[in-house]
């Protein structure tokens, strides 16, 4: 699973993950960015979806940041440290049940950081740190910001982590509408959607499924509608499960390819 970013429309994620459970798919590993590697983290660590669902519905802006004074970002997402090392049994890559890539991205060098080992919670943060808004996250002698700004849905990530099948889904589509933005936070919004609209092809190539729940004018902010999102996750997922059964039975069945890029090249989709 590559589990993209999104804020608060990121909780269509559990909308997958539950539809999975129901077909009684497993899932082998996960990567996520920014949200999609703070719901993965809670998935691969065993929290019940309705726990996840439940933590989500309930949070608001000063549980994962705090407006500070800096020239770095408006904020600092401390808080959101605090929050996850409350509510996670693991605080470790090491203690999780399921094995957990997170991206960021590393401001010095421009390039993705994709974290498998280490402090857990800390790489979450920076894999969460949205640029303008909140400052950068200084850890293992990187400045590191949103993954999101260089693996939108991380699927490369979960590629490299052995996948023959990487399940993507996508909660970030900005919609446009012409108009102009009107505060720093769309500004800063909008630009990196714009970055992140011309990565969309390479992304998409490393995922033998795409998943985009239709989240319409779903805001960045609105936790409070958790469950809504995470029902456009459901019916997206439903729609997306004759592919996914179609791609498991082709891998179950016997076959003279036994290199991992060769299975990769058979999934996916032309």
């Amino acid at each position: 699973m590559a589990l993209g970013g999104g804020f608060a429309r990121g909780f269509a994620h559990l909308g997958v993950l539950s539809v999975l459970e129901e077909h009684g798919i497993p899932v082998a590993s996960i990567a996520g960015t920014s949200i999609g590697s703070v719901l993965g983290a809670a998935y691969a660590s065993r929290m019940r979806i309705r726990d996840i669902l439940a933590l989500g519905r309930s949070i608001r802006f000063h549980d994962f940041g705090r407006w500070c004074v800096s020239r770095l970002g408006f904020a600092t997402n401390e808080p959101l440290g605090e929050m996850l090392r409350r509510c996670f049994a693991a605080q470790r890559f090491e203690e999780l049940s399921l094995p957990l890539a997170v991206v960021a991205t590393d401001l010095g060098t421009g390039e993705p950081v994709v974290f498998r080992q280490g402090d857990l919670v800390e790489a979450i943060r920076a894999s969460c740190a949205f640029p303008g808004l909140f400052e950068p996250v200084k850890f293992e002698g990187r400045c590191l910001a949103d993954g999101g700004l260089v693996a939108p849905v991380p699927t490369e990530a979960a590629a490299t982590m052995g996948a023959a099948c990487v399940v993507g889904v996508s909660v970030d589509y900005y919609q446009w509408d012409s108009a102009a933005p009107t505060n720093i936070f769309q500004l800063v919004s909008r630009a990196v959607s714009a970055a992140q609209k011309h990565q969309d092809a390479i992304w998409k190539s490393y995922a033998a499924v795409l998943i985009e729940p239709q989240l319409g004018t779903f805001g960045w902010d609105e936790f409070g509608r958790a469950e809504e999102a995470m029902a456009a996750g459901v019916d997206a997922a439903e729609k997306a499960m004759p592919r996914v059964r179609e791609l498991l039975d082709r891998h179950q069945r016997p076959t003279s390819m036994t290199s991992h890029d060769s299975l990769s090249r058979t999934l996916r989709p032309s």
